[in-house]
């Protein structure tokens, strides 16, 4: 391992697909992916925990990559238990499909899953006849049979994908009803169009947990920092002869990025793709290389918009807490309204000065 980079010096000596390959499995546990997954690993250990657990964020913020970590964690720390019960599956999941047509496939979810917990001659017992009831009953047996730790289902916004809205809590007290009558608990990870999902009734309110995977934000300096050093690690893993320079251009890269790792990761494999297609013995890649493969102006304005819109819908939800306590019957909690106030200035990001901008501050008047 060479000091000036984060990969094997003989990685260069490796044909191109291999290199591609390492740069697309690396992964790096910056701040945003750790405290997630700090988080995620907190609730599933409690025993009396959520049922259901909602995790969302924008596209490419790394909901996927989560989900690795974390299901990679669960299997370190039980395989003293499957080494002594065969039957014990610590976690598993799916990617849950998008329908074909305008209703979501009940049946093809409930097979999907069965396939995942392994269910033994699950093709002899799916057939044209085999209604989803009987799915759903093999797929309650699995599920107390295998007893994950946790069930997550990955793109899991397409359950809204329904014609009604009456329809969308069904869709939620369907996988409500499978975490109760299997004792296992439910996560659901997936984009901002999950949040139709969350909060559609009390029950639902009281039986899940929210975890929002939030992208950095060039507002914050700490955001900034961190941004910068995510930024510099990938440029370390980058297997290249000369180390490309991509910190001086970390800008760049968050502009076209919008502040996801994910999306920074996958215009960074993509550009050294190109780069080693179009000649094998390339030694770095330069700014011209990202701005030929980065995503639109347009494409990244679209990502944003949809952000941005969502972000301040989970910071401003309308409740004011003078009226809340008023409908439960309560007096205003002047105090307690003035420390949340204050809390949620201090826990504000820290906004960054532009350049030549002053810092507002007392100025002397009438004398030198």
């Amino acid at each position: 391992m060479n000091p000036q980079n984060g990969f094997p010096t003989e990685l260069l000596q490796q044909p191109v697909a291999q290199r591609l390959a390492y740069f697309e499995t690396y992964t790096m546990a910056h701040p945003r992916l750790v405290e997630a997954a700090q988080k995620l690993m907190y609730l599933i250990r409690q025993p009396a925990g959520s049922a259901l657990i909602f995790i969302f964020g924008p596209t490419g913020v790394g909901k996927s990559t989560l989900l690795r970590r974390v299901s990679q964690k669960l299997i370190e720390a039980s395989l003293p238990s499957v080494e002594t019960d065969k039957d014990y599956i610590p976690v598993a999941g799916i990617e849950v499909a998008a329908p074909e047509f305008s209703n979501f496939d009940w049946k093809d979810f409930y097979v999907r899953a069965l396939m995942a917990l392994q269910e033994p001659l699950i093709e002899k017992k799916i057939s044209h006849t085999t209604t989803k009831l009987k799915l759903r009953l093999s797929l309650e047996k699995a599920l107390q049979y295998r007893r994950p730790d946790v069930f997550y289902l990955d793109e899991a916004q397409n359950l809204g994908r329904v014609v009604s809205g009456r329809k969308l809590r069904d869709q939620t007290d369907c996988i409500k009803s499978l975490a109760s009558m299997s004792g296992v608990r439910f996560l659901l990870c997936g984009t901002y169009e999950l949040l139709i999902l969350r909060n559609l009734s009390a029950q639902l309110c009281r039986r899940s947990t929210d975890i929002h995977f939030s992208r950095y934000f060039a507002e914050s300096d700490l955001d900034v920092k961190i941004f910068q050093s995510v930024v510099q690690s990938f440029q370390l893993h980058l297997p290249l002869a000369q180390t490309p320079d991509l910190v001086s251009y970390w800008d760049f890269c968050y502009e076209r990025s919008i502040g996801c790792v994910g999306i920074l990761k996958d215009w960074l494999s993509r550009t050294l793709n190109g780069v080693l297609s179009a000649d094998a013995n390339a030694s770095t890649l330069s700014i011209k290389n990202l701005e030929q493969h980065a995503w639109s102006l347009e494409q990244c304005m679209i990502m944003l918009a949809e952000s941005r819109e969502e972000e301040k819908k989970l910071t401003d939800n309308g409740v004011v807490p003078a009226e809340f306590r008023a409908v439960l019957g309560l007096k205003p909690d002047l105090v307690g309204h003035e420390n949340t106030t204050a809390s949620e200035t201090t826990n504000a990001p820290n906004k960054r000065s532009r350049v030549g901008k002053p810092l507002p501050k007392r100025r002397p008047v009438g004398g030198i």
